[in-house]
């Protein structure tokens, strides 16, 4: 029942189905919605439900499109526990796994180590590893219970669920170390790496006399504060030295607005923006409606919101403009800083991307890099509970008109004029590019 109605859901909300339908055929597409009808008849269909829908989703290839939890994680649901599946994994085979040197093996969770799982190889439709309870100190933990699933969405890192301390499961991402699984799994007999830098939401520094140094981190609503801050503590830098590098690596994204301080500094010339239109029907304007509770929220945004809303409730059902193709030259030229580096990496996304597509038409900006994520065509996430699972299903509800022409960016990302290896240093590279070198 429940991935019939994200299914439903999808198909009649979702601002990119028609084109990710179209590009999967429409007898691919059938397919797949029978292979995992299928799924979810399955044995212990209640307890791969939010794998099903979850991998279905990422079928649409639309980083804005998945599901979050919503419960206490405290609380457990006692007949799902009831009914969860246990896989027998011999003294034999645990054995075996505790001399693998592959990422199969034995593993404490490092934090506390209240668990003990093995984690196998299982190639199937929706996972290629699974990790198993061989132990835990917790109660209601029996061995044999799945602790997570995971299917490869590249060389190194699978997505899929982690079952959490309640035994309800949460979509979640697990990178493949050496001896270190998903951050959380430390291979046993090994030792624990500490991070090597910790999160900054924003930063600066001079890197010489000639050049600036300014991260951030996100674009996100409650960081704007933070980058109006560190734009206000560096304007006399910004105004008087030639150099500029801008770090957004890994930066995921947020809300337009944030990037306003930057857009003075790196304005040459006009910018041309394209439009977007949404599209309207009454779980999406209930989803809009919803953001209009966001504290962080500026009243200027409030106030466009409520006037795109009026436009959807008078064009439900179809596709309504949200933001026409416009050309920003309201700006003037600022003489400093000359040249602008920006630092990009395939975690920036969707709101970054948006500035990156300014600025990269600046005669002072140079990208460098790794092609960022590709999450932008189809934009403007909002929410939506589903049916009977406590979890909140997240869709693009925005097209971008950049995609009629032929400009589209999802899947593909935003190229550097100069692609640097991660090995590399990044901030030697950034100044060499400023040096003319």
């Amino acid at each position: 029942m429940e991935f019939r109605h994200i299914r439903d859901f999808m198909e009649t909300n979702y601002a990119g189905f028609k084109d990710k339908a179209a590009q999967m055929t429409e007898a691919a597409y059938s397919r797949l919605v029978k292979e995992y009808e299928g799924y979810s008849r399955g044995s212990h269909a209640s307890e791969k439900c939010l794998l099903i829908i979850s991998s279905f989703l990422d079928h649409f290839r639309d980083e804005h499109v998945g599901v979050r939890a919503n419960f206490d994680a405290t609380k457990s649901d006692s007949i799902l526990v009831s009914q969860r599946e246990l896989i027998n994994i011999s003294e034999r085979k645990i054995r075996e796994l505790s001399h693998s040197t592959s990422h199969e093996g034995i593993y404490w969770f490092k934090h506390d180590s209240s668990y003990k799982i093995a984690v196998i190889q299982d190639k199937t439709p929706l996972h290629d590893y699974i990790g198993v309870i061989v132990s835990s100190k917790l109660s209601g933990w029996k061995p044999g219970m799945l602790k997570f699933e995971g299917k490869f969405i590249n060389d190194s890192v699978l997505k899929g669920v982690l079952y959490m301390r309640n035994q309800l499961p949460k979509v979640e991402w697990f990178w493949l170390g050496k001896d270190l699984i998903g951050g959380d799994w430390q291979r046993e007999g090994t030792v624990a790496q500490q991070p090597s830098y910790p999160y900054e939401p924003v930063a600066s520094r001079k890197l010489n006399e000639k050049t600036l140094y300014i991260k951030i981190s996100s674009f996100g609503p409650a960081n704007a504060k933070n980058i109006d801050s560190i734009m206000a503590l560096n304007k006399e830098n910004l105004s008087a030295m030639p150099n500029l590098v801008l770090d957004l690596r890994d930066n995921g994204g947020g809300a337009d607005f944030t990037y306003a301080p930057l857009l003075p500094y790196l304005y040459t010339n006009p910018i041309v923006n394209r439009g977007a239109d949404v599209w309207s029907t009454d779980s999406t304007i209930a989803g809009w409606r919803r953001i209009l509770d966001d504290p962080d929220l500026p009243a200027a945004e409030k106030e466009e919101i409520n006037q795109i809303i009026a436009k959807m409730e008078a064009g439900k059902g179809k596709f309504v403009n949200y933001v026409p193709e416009n050309v920003d030259s309201s700006l003037t030229p600022l003489p400093y800083p000359a040249k602008i580096i920006i630092l990009i990496n395939r975690g920036c996304a969707s709101t970054t991307e948006q500035f990156l597509l300014a600025a990269r038409q600046s005669g002072k900006v140079r990208l460098l890099g790794q092609n960022t994520s590709g999450t932008l065509d189809y934009s403007n996430v909002r929410e939506t509970r589903l049916l009977c699972m406590p979890y909140i299903l997240r869709y693009s509800t925005t097209r971008s008109q950049r995609v009629d022409n032929h400009e589209g960016i999802d899947n593909i990302g935003i190229r550097p004029d100069h692609y640097l290896e991660v090995s590399a240093d990044w901030l030697s590279a950034a100044v060499a590019a400023l040096n003319g070198n």
